[in-house]
């Protein structure tokens, strides 16, 4: 009875630790059958700023993926212009002045890298209007500095409360800055700094957010798991071949040999464990190194070796898929291979639309609050982005080859209109247009022309 007693009591216990592990590791995966398979996968729970921003300080493919789009979005400055303007007006001119005076253009570049790795970034405003940081900006004569900073340097410290001003309620009051770049790994004592900085002095960049910034969404989120597998991969597969390099050794003895006598070969002291350790340390560490056995053999243990390049694309095209990137322009191709036309335009395409949906956004607010502060001039603008998917002079005038042919066979069937007058072959070349000209009027360039 005793016995079934206790049997009973340690199968409660058993049940009693498995409902607890099954409690604690609920939800941490999407197999309904195994809700804990997330923790045996080695992925963890909740993913915050720290480990995205250790997963894109360490690992290859989140750098790459970061700033494959960030050089990507910014391969080639806007614009800010007047619109319906084509020519630089003065008002530009101003514009482009105070962006240049203080690098506008690479800080802007910075806020959208420290965005895509945390859940957001800010932009504090340094302006010259004899104030603190804490206090509200109203009006300056000149915007010092801009300064971008991580999630991790930006905390908010006081909220709007009074759900009266609808306006306000639910938005920072108050915002703490550090000081210190957290990318700084040597800061030579540099004390760790914090200071209270006014929302009118921050602007927040939060991609993926429709206006509150705890809800952005880091680029390197949804493809962590991944990136902790890439690690696996790449870090058990150089394992295995340090494994192997080293040279572990075996020690064999046959029951009769005398293992002592290896110890007494010198007069040493040590155990036969502390010589055999001696030995194996010498013998990996110089090549002309031999052991001494009495009585027994050696051989070397060694580590299956697999090829992790199979494993390793999986992972590499699930991470390439979570950050909206073709696995070719992401990793390249390793046969020297270049990304397909198809691949190239999927990026492209990618580049486009954040710099449509993400970065004009970010620009105009910069601008316009420039403007709220007197450091910009008021009045109407847009921002104007370059053709990232503009031709090659190469294949411009290969476009434009192809369309003289295309008019000298148009010629020679008959066709008395030409196909395309000289400002179109000229666009189509790359140059700018030239006053209207009658194409069938004989030669337009010869003075001798009535």
């Amino acid at each position: 009875m005793a016995v079934m007693n206790a049997m009973t009591n340690n199968a409660s216990s058993g049940d009693v630790i498995r409902s607890r592990e099954e409690l604690a590791s609920f939800f941490l995966g999407l197999d309904a059958k195994r809700p804990g398979a997330w923790m045996q996968y080695g992925w963890p729970e909740t993913v915050g700023f720290e480990q995205m921003y250790r997963a894109y300080e360490r690992s290859g493919a989140g750098f790459g993926a970061v700033h494959r789009l960030v050089d990507g979005c910014w391969q080639k400055k806007p614009r800010i212009k007047s619109p319906w303007q084509d020519k630089e007006t003065p008002w530009e001119r101003k514009v482009s002045q105070v962006i240049k005076s203080i690098r506008g253009w690479a800080k802007l570049k910075e806020l959208d890298r420290r965005n895509m790795v945390g859940r957001y970034a800010g932009l504090i405003y340094r302006v010259a209007d004899n104030k603190p940081l804490n206090q509200p900006l109203d009006r300056a004569t000149k915007l010092v500095d801009i300064v971008p900073v991580w999630e991790g340097q930006l905390n908010v410290t006081k909220w709007h409360s009074d759900p009266a001003d609808a306006e306000q309620y639910g938005k920072p009051a108050m915002f703490q800055y550090r000081r210190r770049d957290l990318s700084a790994t040597d800061n030579q004592g540099k004390p760790d700094e914090w200071a209270d900085v006014h929302p009118s002095r921050v602007q927040i960049l939060a991609e993926g957010s429709v206006g509150d910034m705890f809800e952005g969404v880091p680029l390197l989120r949804a493809g962590f798991n991944q990136l902790v597998d890439l690690e696996k991969i790449s870090g058990g597969s150089g394992e295995s071949f340090l494994k192997n390099s080293a040279r572990t050794i075996v020690f064999e003895y046959e029951p009769t040999a005398s293992v002592q006598a290896i110890t007494q070969a010198d007069g040493s002291t040590k155990s036969v464990r502390e010589v055999h350790e001696d030995q194996t340390r010498s013998l990996n560490r110089n090549q002309d190194s031999s052991i001494v056995l009495q009585g027994g053999k050696a051989s070397t243990l060694q580590t299956q070796t697999s090829d992790p390049k199979p494993s390793f694309e999986v992972a590499a095209n699930l991470f390439a898929a979570s950050v909206r990137l073709p696995f070719t322009v992401l990793f390249g191709q390793q046969t020297g291979r270049l990304a397909s036309n198809e691949d190239k335009e999927d990026a492209i395409a990618r580049y486009k639309g954040r710099q449509e949906n993400e970065l004009t956004p970010m620009i105009e607010e910069f601008v316009r609050r420039m403007q709220a502060c007197g450091v910009i001039e008021d009045g109407e603008f847009e921002v104007e982005w370059p053709d990232i998917a503009a031709p090659s002079d190469e294949k411009k005038l290969d476009n434009l080859n192809k369309m003289a042919e295309a008019m000298q066979k148009a010629f020679n069937a008959g066709l008395g209109q030409p196909l395309f007058d000289i400002n179109e072959l000229r666009k189509a070349a790359g140059y700018e247009e030239v006053a209207e000209v009658d194409m069938t009027e004989g030669d337009p360039f010869d003075d001798d022309q009535p």
